[in-house]
């Protein structure tokens, strides 16, 4: 397994899921400990980094499936008219 992908699974689920846990466990809890509710902003913030970043700029962080094909002509507005029965051609 390469690196990247290790620390990509480490970021979007070990962290982020514990950061949501910690943050679920304080909002029910009687005396809720503004620290871990920190920790737990904080444990969130790089896959949420990450994901804010490909969003705003366009670009998919990761692809899943295959890459969208281009077309391999060219759109039927920019082919040529066929020439007319005398030789010339048409006005579009």
């Amino acid at each position: 397994m390469k690196w990247l992908t290790l620390w990509q699974l480490i970021r979007d689920i070990l962290l982020t899921g514990t950061g949501i846990a910690l943050i679920v466990s304080q909002i029910g809890a009687k005396d809720p400990s503004s620290t871990l509710i920190v920790a737990g902003l904080a444990l969130t913030v790089p896959a949420a980094a990450t994901h804010a970043a490909g969003v705003l700029s366009g670009s998919p962080g990761t692809q899943h499936g295959p890459p969208p094909s281009s077309p391999s002509s060219p759109p039927p507005s920019s082919l040529p008219s066929p020439p007319s029965s005398d030789g010339s051609r048409e006005a579009a």
